[in-house]
Parts: structure tokens; sequence; C-alpha cells
């Protein structure tokens, strides 16, 4: 199915918000909003309005069954910065019959999808652009997608409200760090995170899967809030992580502006900094996964070598099924056999940059350091 093309303002990538949580962020960035984005202003704050009408209907017909539900097992997280393969793992994984996963349908309509779902996910195929603005990966009401979409809605307290606020910065609530946060924000994320995970188990009844960039930077917290839960960290060669987060920086959360965008000097020190701060803190805080509870893997040989991969992830973390699971895997795999990545191009004043900065991730996973390249030479990486 070819793309649909959709007009900017529906490519939005926080939707869900109800109408005070749109009114505090704004509140909180002092309004300040760009005057030729105040149509996606308009259409956050129609979509906020319906959010909160929506979650009054589901807070009446399904509000004792959600506040009284449990988690049928600890989570399994996929961690890993942006564009470093979580999308394909998290496909992957959602695979296994006894796993579920947050859809795209439930993290942009946290408020009300226990409720909504039924019907809303034919609204939400027929405004989706079918592919995601920065690869050519289907997009679709029932796909995997990662949850901190849900919680930037529930909460107002994410990193990717910075991307709504790049000016504003979200007034120091878009932190990476958990222990940054004041003490009454990251109550409010914590308490909105678990209310997402009541929802996600009295909907599907299963161990959930979840996968967001940011908890890389947040295993302390999750290990405190979930016990017994596994943990995949999967990694990517960094130059091809810096170029295609520039690509994401410069497509999707380009839609998501509510004030002025970035210039490009800055969207490239945004990367190299978070990527930096997100392995500092994973980094510091890995020896405190017990044993047994973490698997580390390369994207690259879970491309080249995906049976094998998963196999060894699945002995390790002693997840049970295996062979029930690569059935199903296989055959996915073999539905997007035809799938082309995206190629970028590696200038040498970028491979300069991204080989002094991130170094220490080349060193730790393994992956060699490319040679300065020939004046006017430009290499194509995918």
């Amino acid at each position: 199915m070819r793309p649909r093309k959709r007009h900017p303002i529906f490519l939005q990538a926080i939707t869900g918000m109800n109408l005070s949580t749109l009114a505090r962020v704004l509140w909180r960035n002092r309004f300040r909003v760009r005057p030729v984005y105040l149509p996606r202003l308009l259409y956050l704050s129609v979509l906020a309005a319906i959010n909160s009408y929506l979650a009054r209907l589901e807070k009446a017909a399904d509000g004792p069954g959600i506040a009284t539900a449990e988690l049928v097992a600890p989570p399994i997280f996929i961690l890993g910065t942006w564009r470093s393969g979580t999308t394909h793992l998290h496909n992957l994984l959602s695979c296994d019959p006894r796993f579920t996963c947050p859809t795209a349908y439930q993290v942009m309509c946290p408020h009300h999808f226990v409720y909504s779902q039924p019907w809303g996910m034919k609204y939400f195929d027929w405004l989706s652009p079918g592919k995601r603005p920065m690869d050519n990966v289907s997009i679709r009401g029932a796909s995997p997608h990662e949850e901190e979409m849900a919680l930037a809605s529930l909460s107002g307290v994410s990193p990717y409200m910075c991307m709504m606020f790049p000016v504003t910065q979200s007034r120091g609530l878009g932190v990476l760090d958990p222990e940054r946060l004041p003490a009454e924000a990251l109550a409010a994320w914590r308490e909105t995170f678990m209310l997402f995970m009541k929802k996600l188990s009295y909907s599907k009844g299963r161990r959930i899967v979840l996968k967001s960039p940011p908890h890389l930077g947040r295993l302390r917290l999750l290990l405190e809030m979930f016990p017994g839960a596994k943990f995949i960290h999967i990694v990517r060669n960094p130059y091809v992580v810096y170029l295609s987060t520039k690509k994401l920086w410069q497509t999707a959360w380009a839609c998501t502006h509510l004030q002025k965008a970035p210039d490009p000097r800055t969207i490239s020190e945004i990367i190299l900094a978070w990527n930096e701060e997100l392995f500092r803190l994973y980094h510091r805080d890995q020896g405190l996964i017990p044993p047994g509870s973490l698997f580390e893997l390369r994207f690259e040989d879970l491309e080249r070598s995906p049976r094998e991969c998963l196999e060894r992830l699945y002995h390790e973390l002693g997840l049970p099924g295996f062979e029930v699971f690569w059935e199903k895997a296989a055959a996915y795999l073999k539905s997007i056999a035809g799938y082309r990545k995206n190629t970028h191009i590696l200038t040498e004043a970028e491979r300069d940059l991204v080989s002094r900065r991130w170094a220490f991730i080349f060193r730790r996973y393994g992956y060699p350091l490319l040679p300065p390249l020939r004046r006017g030479e430009v290499l194509r990486l995918g």
C-alpha cells in the first residue's frame, strides 16, 4: 500500500493530551506558539476536547476494571537510543502470542483507548499516512508503538515535550535524567505510567513489551517500579544512528514543533548530547539489573542472524516458548523481505564529529572508527 500524503498537522507526535494537560503545557511554556503553527495548536486543541470527552465515557464504562487491573507478569523493556533498531525488535517480539505491545492507537489516545479502540482505530487508520515520515516502516492503529507518546500526553513530562517547544524546552520537564525532575513532576509521571500499564493489562491481559528511547536513562526508576522486569538493550553503528536521527528530526519531529525549529547545528548538538547522556545513565545503572534480566545485542547481528540472535535472547532471559514464537517471527520477517532501508550520506565533518563525541560507544560495543575521508569524499550508509 502506498503511503498517503497528509497535511503536516495530521503528523503530530503527541496527540493524546486532554484539555487540562494541554493547558498546563501551554502555561508552562508561557503560551509561546509561533503564529505559523497556530493551525497545529488548533488541531491539538480539538483533539484535546475529544480526548477529554471520551475519557469521561471510559471512566464511566471501564473505570472500575482499570483500577483493579494487575500486570500478568513484569514487563519486558527494549532499551536503545533513537534509530538503533528498537522498532524492528519490538515488531519481532510482538509476534509472540504470549506478549502484547502498546499499539499506535493506544499511545496516541491514552486517555480513552480502552473505551474507544473498537471503532476509533478505523478513524486513526484513515488519518494515518500509512508509513512513518522518517523511514518506510508501516504504521497502522494496531502497529506496535513506543509508549513515550502516551506518557507525554498523560503527564506532560517527557523529553518529547522539548520537540513541541524547542525554544522554551518545556521549562525543565523534558530532561532525560528522572532524578533531575521536580518531585511533583516525577510523581505525576509515575502515576500516569502505572495508569497506562493498568489500561494495557485490562485491555490485553498478556505480558507487556515496551520500548521508549528515554527509558535508557531510567533504569533505576524502572527497576523500582517494576521488580522482576527484563531488559533488552540494542545498539547500532553510531554513524548510522546519528544520520538517521538527524533525518528523524528533519521529518517526523519537525511536524511536532509549536515554536521555531532548531537550526541544523542545534539539532546536531541535541542528538550528540542526548545520546551521550542516555549512555552515561545506562552505564551508571546497568549493574543494578539482576543477573539473567539483561540481554544486549547489536542491530547488525539481529539483521544478519535473526534466529540465532533471538534464540540466545530467549535463553538468556529465561523466556519460554521460543519455537512457537519463531514460527510467527519467521513469517513476519518473510513479509518484510522487500523492505528497503534509507541511505544516508556521511560527510567528513560528520564522521569526525561522531567519532570524537561518541568514541566511548565505538569502544564499548566494538564498532570500528572510520578513517578520515578524502577532500570532497562522502560515504553512503544504511
